[in-house]
């Protein structure tokens, strides 16, 4: 009889040893998943421009945390855009855009005039969602911006 209830008790004691740990490998698996950054590649022709625009990219950031953006210097930012070395291009000065780009102007204060260039089609959330927060932070209408 006592042989019985001792084998009782330890598989009771077995089955909540093994609920416990379900319980504690589910909690580990939660705080394993860690959101995925999308990340928003951005070129300057100028790397003060990026200087000069970092209150309006810290905004961008606060709103959308879960974009890392990514900035460099490129020289020929119509060519990165175009080759999706980047997602959104800064352009002092003037531009007229080559087939498969898109363009705007961007008129900030402290900023000499920067064309902002995109590839034209679908574009991925974070970029969409730059340029409607460019669009919105200079005073254009979303429609000219998308």
């Amino acid at each position: 009889m006592w042989a019985v209830l001792a084998v009782m008790v330890f598989l009771a004691g077995q089955a909540y040893l093994f609920h416990s740990l379900g319980k504690v490998d589910g909690f580990l698996a939660q705080q394993e998943e860690v959101p995925e950054k999308e990340v928003l590649s951005l070129a300057f022709s100028d790397p003060g421009t990026a200087e000069r625009m970092a209150q309006l990219l810290a905004g961008f950031s606060r709103e959308n945390p879960e974009v890392e953006m990514v900035l460099h210097t490129d020289t020929a930012v119509p060519e990165a855009v175009y080759e999706g070395r980047a997602a959104v291009g800064f352009l002092s000065g003037t531009f007229c855009p080559r087939h498969g780009l898109s363009c705007f102007a961007l008129e900030l204060e402290d900023l000499p005039l920067q064309q902002v260039l995109w590839r034209t089609g679908t574009q991925a959330e974070s970029t969409d969602a730059f340029l409607q927060y460019l669009g919105h932070s200079s005073g254009n209408s979303l429609k000219t911006v998308i």
